[in-house]
């Protein structure tokens, strides 16, 4: 019963195009019986009137129809066409804002302080006028290299800081053992250890930027100056000292890092470009 009452309703909206079906397939089949009779022209005549009938039976289909002439466009066939060219177009606004602001956010870095102020700015100035247009462009690409960047410049001056107090930490052990064995040494075996100890003690070595973007460079900074500050003084009886601003603004980025993509505000921004947050 519920099948009979689904066909009858589609046959209710599509009655005309099954007609059309149909009559058709009765002058298809009677321009093949033509053709047998010898009959091409009729023939032809009929088959071209069949060929309409199945048109007919789709015009709903299509854009645009323009009888025996035959122009005809199907609109699910350029609504395709259409997503597809938006698609690539996508692609293209895509790249070309992304190089637009990598470009702006690399260029000039050495030597000059970055604004990233205005950096900032560019982004959600392009982000917004693309969703304004109804461009629905993932940008997750571009923020994710924009947030290691903006991390990196944020971390880098509290790294210097640790790296110069696990040196100067450094320094004073390397003191001590040259005082313990003096000149010429003493004791070989003895300050062979001492002197493994002292290359055991870690500093934040590598490419900084290279570490930044696939890893928690902040939190690693921060775990190498726990082991430094441990080895020094279990080993020589140093206490390297560093600000403890410094090590919460690398636990504080470390968060960042690891809560991305990152949440921009004035606060940050001020931060970024050396201000004190």
């Amino acid at each position: 019963m519920e099948t009979a009452k689904t066909f009858g309703k589609w046959l209710s909206v599509n009655w005309e195009r099954v007609l059309f079906v149909i009559v058709g397939l009765i002058l298809l089949g009677t321009s093949i019986y033509l053709v047998y009779a010898d009959k091409v022209t009729e023939a032809a005549v009929v088959f071209g009137l069949g060929f309409l009938s199945f048109i007919y039976a789709n015009v709903a289909r299509f854009k645009r129809f323009k009888g025996l002439g035959f122009e005809a466009e199907l609109w699910e066939d350029k609504q395709k066409e259409a997503a597809d060219l938006i698609e690539r177009l996508r692609e293209v606004v895509s790249i070309y804002t992304r190089e637009v602001i990598l470009g702006k956010v690399t260029a000039g870095r050495w030597g000059t302080q970055t604004d990233w102020g205005s950096h900032w700015k560019l982004y959600d100035d392009l982000v917004t006028q693309h969703n304004v247009l109804g461009q629905k462009i993932d940008f997750s690409s571009v923020k994710k290299v924009m947030d290691d960047y903006f991390l990196f410049d944020m971390s880098m001056p509290e790294i210097t800081k640790v790296r110069e107090a696990i040196r100067d930490g450094k320094a004073k052990a390397k003191q001590k053992i040259d005082e313990e064995f003096g000149s010429p040494i003493r004791d070989a075996d003895g300050y062979g250890r001492k002197l493994a100890q002292y290359r055991n003690v870690p500093e934040p070595l590598g490419d900084p930027f290279q570490s930044s973007t696939c890893n928690d460079l902040a939190g690693n900074t921060l775990k190498i100056w726990v082991e430094a500050q441990q080895r020094l003084k279990r080993d020589f009886d140093v206490d390297a000292q560093v600000d403890p601003k410094v090590i919460k603004r690398l636990e504080a980025l470390s968060k960042l890092y690891q809560s991305r993509p990152v949440k921009v505000t004035e606060e940050l921004i001020a931060w970024g470009t050396g201000s004190t947050p």
